[in-house]
């Protein structure tokens, strides 16, 4: 995967660019991947508590959609800053295809217009923003109509890394990827549809996607922040019509399929078996469920039994016994 996937086509740093402090995360790097845990502590899109992006509804209230509970205790708003145009030809389309389908979140759009996002995590509790400190979002699926003029893309704001195929089908351009900018988690890059595609090779899962499907994904890191910016235009299509954008967490561009015990933490009572770096759980990431195969209950230990008194002194009384023994402890 390399730099080839990490910053495909970024241009060479001249000789005098400023060097950061501490350079970029570089995910291309499968260490650091399990050393920050992306995997698994990945965002789930699952459930959506509210959806009216653009005010388009089919929700009432705050404008935006709110994906809950992506991360333990946070929810994702998406929240339109331009104007939203969704797919209006099909009556079962449009604003009801946002949400979620099978872990992905999804945004519908019509051809011939664009729309800018800000993705932002918040407090379930309190509403704040919820600074994380490194997660992954991948955007899918990046192929256009039948038109060979016809194309789809997606511009993401506020990275820290990004990683693509080293075989990707997207186009890469790299406004702000110098090592300065990563740094500072001011990465900036569009990546734009080549290829015509159709709903036969739609994902599936974020984690087992085919190669075809990897060459059309791109996972961007973020580090330290609560928010990031997006930017979808779809262009040029010869025929009205919508398209479906779909985003999730990390994705097997940066993940393996397998979740592994190491990454699961035993309740309390429990421990981990020793094998756990090697044992895989059969889910990604681990759950309760992987609780048996993964830990082995601490067998609990009972205090010591206190020592029998022994019999009193032949011709001695219990009460003088006690007496004389309460005697001898208040010298």
């Amino acid at each position: 995967m390399g730099m080839g996937m990490g910053m495909g086509g970024a241009p060479v740093d001249p000789p005098d660019t400023p060097e950061p402090s501490v350079p970029p995360t570089d995910i291309t790097e499968p260490f650091v991947v399990e050393e920050l845990g992306l995997c698994e502590s990945a965002l789930q899109f699952s459930d959506v508590e509210q959806s009216n992006l653009g005010g388009a509804g089919p929700d009432d209230g705050a404008e935006g959609i709110t994906y809950r509970g992506v991360a333990p205790g946070t929810n994702l708003v998406v929240s339109a800053t331009s104007g939203y145009t969704p797919n209006m030809l099909n009556p079962s389309g449009g604003v009801l295809r946002n949400g979620v389908r099978h872990g992905f979140g999804v945004i519908n759009l019509a051809s011939g217009s664009s729309v800018e996002l800000t993705f932002t995590l918040k407090d379930m509790a309190t509403g704040d923003d919820a600074v994380n400190p490194g997660f992954a979002v991948t955007f899918f699926d990046g192929d256009h109509g039948m038109s060979h003029e016809s194309r789809e893309s997606i511009g993401i704001a506020g990275f820290s890394n990004y990683i693509v195929d080293d075989d990707s089908d997207l186009e890469v351009l790299p406004t702000s990827v110098d090592d300065v900018s990563l740094a500072s988690g001011m990465g900036i890059a569009t990546f734009t549809s080549t290829l015509r595609g159709n709903k036969e090779d739609n994902p599936a899962s974020p984690l087992a996607l085919t190669d075809l499907q990897k060459r059309r994904s791109v996972t961007a890191y973020f580090e330290n922040t609560a928010s990031f910016t997006v930017t979808l235009a779809e262009s040029d299509y010869v025929n009205p019509q919508g398209r479906n954008i779909f985003f999730a967490g990390a994705s097997n561009l940066i993940c393996s399929a397998d979740a592994k015990c190491s990454s699961y933490e035993c309740p309390l009572g429990w421990t981990l078996k020793q094998d756990a770096e090697f044992t895989v759980c059969a889910t990604m990431p681990c759950t309760t469920n992987d609780n048996a195969a993964c830990c082995f209950q601490q067998p609990q230990t009972r205090p010591a039994p206190l020592p029998a008194a022994g019999p009193a002194p032949v011709g001695m009384g219990m009460g003088m016994a006690m007496g004389m023994g309460m005697g001898m402890g208040m010298r």
